[in-house]
């Protein structure tokens, strides 16, 4: 498949302002939040945090936004099982899973392990039921989209995605690192296009997916621009993890038949409907874009 031209035959100086966005390396793939605004999927529903407190929850199953920026994939062990309202900070964790080791700041004796491959927190059983005890995740930075479609506020929130959300090759159905790659494919700019962000009502798990609208208009891409370039922007996709606090929560249980650990990507069930997936690049982006349409 050859191509698309969404960026052809526009304004010179509006292909400047495209060539000044970043790469999206870290979406593609080549916790400390309060005070922050941030997005939370808690319990299936997008709901707005500001100031790390909730003040409300957006209706829809679906959003618009920006994806202004994007942090490496991290990893985290949290050695208790989840309390719900617990902010207690990870045990050991890794900002950055390309380089394959736990974060510097991890206490010497809450290291899990010297490399995550080797970890027996990284072995399937680890965690609860047949999954890892360490869990993959990835931050991103959006601007949100109103009522009527269009950006008009420069606000940025922070959006944490669970491995669900980050991985998965369902054209339908797309994580954000294929998403991402699909974009790279087309030869768009991730922060160039709005984005919409769905919940997959098939999974028993919060899982968002990942679609685009359309074109960011020249407001809107001036607003991208700025705040990719933004300090606070920066800070609020960071990992930092605050200082431990004492917790009574009960520690997981060890795995008890040990499993070669993997550096693999989750894997996500196919449906039985659909056995072939096309890659990003077989995808045509205007063809979708113009589903919306409709």
């Amino acid at each position: 498949m050859s191509e698309i031209t969404l960026f052809e035959n526009m304004p010179a100086e509006y292909k400047d302002l495209l060539a000044q966005l970043q790469p999206d390396t870290n979406a593609s793939g080549r916790i400390s939040s309060g005070g922050t605004n941030r997005l939370s999927i808690r319990g299936g529903v997008f709901r707005k945090v500001v100031g790390g407190q909730e003040v409300g929850e957006l209706e829809q199953r679906a959003i618009n936004v920006v994806i202004v920026k994007t942090a490496p994939i991290s990893r985290m062990y949290f050695a208790g099982q989840y309390v719900p309202g617990q902010t207690n900070p990870p045990t050991c964790w890794s900002g950055d899973t390309k380089t394959g080791r736990p974060s510097e700041d991890v206490l010497a004796d809450d290291v899990q392990s010297d490399t995550c491959f080797d970890c027996p927190q990284n072995v399937k059983g680890s965690g609860m039921g047949e999954g890892r005890a360490c869990r993959y995740s990835q931050r991103v930075a959006v601007m949100l989209a109103d009522e009527t479609g269009t950006v008009k506020s420069k606000d940025v929130y922070q959006l944490s995605l669970p491995a669900t959300s980050v991985f998965g090759d369902n054209k339908q159905k797309m994580g954000l690192q294929t998403y991402a790659r699909f974009l790279d494919s087309q030869k768009a700019p991730l922060a160039s296009l709005l984005t919409e962000i769905r919940f997959d009502t098939d999974s028993s798990t919060p899982k968002l997916c990942f679609k685009p609208v359309r074109m960011l208009d020249k407001d809107e891409l001036m607003m991208a621009l700025e705040n990719q370039k933004s300090e606070d922007t920066a800070r609020l996709i960071a990992l930092t993890v605050k200082p431990k606090e004492d917790s009574d929560a009960p520690a997981l249980p060890k795995p008890k038949v040990k499993v070669e650990a993997s550096e693999e990507e989750p894997k996500v069930k196919k449906s039985k409907k659909n056995k072939k997936v096309e890659s990003p690049a077989d995808i045509d982006l205007a063809s979708l874009l113009a589903d919306f349409d409709d």
